[in-house]
């Protein structure tokens, strides 16, 4: 049995194919009752109104509620009513990657050997080496796409202002004036350009969205390395021996990645609007070489006790699935201890 420390992971999560999507438009609803900014009209306002009568620039027919709508040469009405929805958004689109450090697993090994004695306590020959591993990586709440979209909602209100200079109004409030009498004529428009908006916020709604992504990769791998090694026996019980050869790795694999589009709306609980899935399985050929080192102790006639370090370096395996890419690193250091039995 052997201890291996190989397999780190290495993953390039690609952006997931998602389309985010559009819940807000923005819009605008005028303050109704107050005509056009300017010229000629019936304007009917919170605080009063003004509607033309039978003279072309000037009417009586006008009220107001307060004295303080009265400023100087001004006389001020406001209406509300109106509405407008900003909408402003904003989104984010990057790929991501995660590593798994190279894990320790358990190997199952057996090794085959022949030796010639060469004397002087000196045995060389060749060495079939079989292991097997299994390498396992995953990653989950990956993101790779965020997104927002926000929806101010303002109520709008209308100030319009009238000329009065050289008038000297009523001071009864409210007052309500009447069509063609006796009263101070004012002007049937608002001042060119003087109409004035004012926003305030009401509400505001946000919503979010991110794609949230788990991703693993299960890697089976039969290695059968061929090579030499060369012992050395001393005191009758011990020996220790060094080798070195090339390997044959066949690696068979598969990966999957899941993907969830979440939407949030206003801080409520996420819901997933959207997901996906890709699974890829494959195999592989990958060459390599090692050079092991072993110390043992002779039980009997037949058996042995055996220990063993021994480094592999082998090609890196490498796949794709659902846009992402990874790769493994299979190289690394393995220790051994085990039976042997000479025959």
């Amino acid at each position: 049995m052997s201890w291996r420390n190989i397999g780190e992971v290495g993953f390039r999560t690609g952006i997931s194919d998602f389309t985010v999507p559009s819940l807000f438009q923005p819009s605008s609803s005028p303050v109704p009752g107050i005509g056009p900014a300017e010229g000629p009209a019936a304007r009917i306002y919170d605080n009063g109104f003004v509607r033309p009568d039978a003279r072309s620039t000037r009417t009586t027919d006008y009220g107001y509620n307060e004295l303080a709508q009265i400023q100087g040469n001004t006389l001020s009405f406001t209406a509300s009513g109106g509405e407008r929805q900003e909408v402003g958004q904003s989104s984010t689109a990057a790929a991501t990657g995660w590593n798994e450090e190279a894990d320790h697993v358990s190997a199952p090994y057996l090794k085959l050997r022949y030796q010639s004695d060469l004397g002087n306590g000196w045995s060389a020959g060749p060495s079939i080496h079989v292991s097997f591993a299994e390498i396992n990586g995953s990653r989950r709440g990956l993101n790779t796409i965020s997104a927002s979209e926000q929806m101010d909602t303002f109520d709008i209100t209308a100030t319009d202002v009238y000329d009065i200079s050289g008038l000297d109004l009523p001071r009864e409030v409210p007052y309500t004036g009447a069509p063609n009498i006796v009263a101070p004529l004012v002007p049937n428009q608002p001042i060119a350009g003087s109409r004035l908006f004012t926003p305030t916020l009401r509400t505001s709604d946000i919503a979010l969205w991110n794609d949230t992504i788990d991703e693993s990769l299960d890697l089976d791998t039969w290695s059968l390395a061929f090579g030499a090694e060369a012992s050395y026996r001393f005191d009758n019980r011990f020996h220790a021996s060094l080798g070195a050869g090339i390997a044959l790795n066949v690696a068979s694999w598969k990966a999957m990645r899941s993907n969830q589009l979440l939407q949030q709306i206003n801080n409520g609980a996420p819901v997933v609007i959207d997901s996906s899935s890709a699974d890829n399985i494959g195999s592989s050929i990958l060459w390599g070489f090692y050079l092991q080192a072993s110390a043992g102790y002779q039980l009997n006639e037949s058996w042995s006790l055996e220990v063993n370090l021994r480094h592999d370096h082998t090609e890196d395996l490498n796949g794709s699935v659902g846009g992402s890419l990874f790769d493994v690193d299979l190289s690394g250091f393995s220790a051994g201890l085990g039976l042997g039995y000479s025959f």
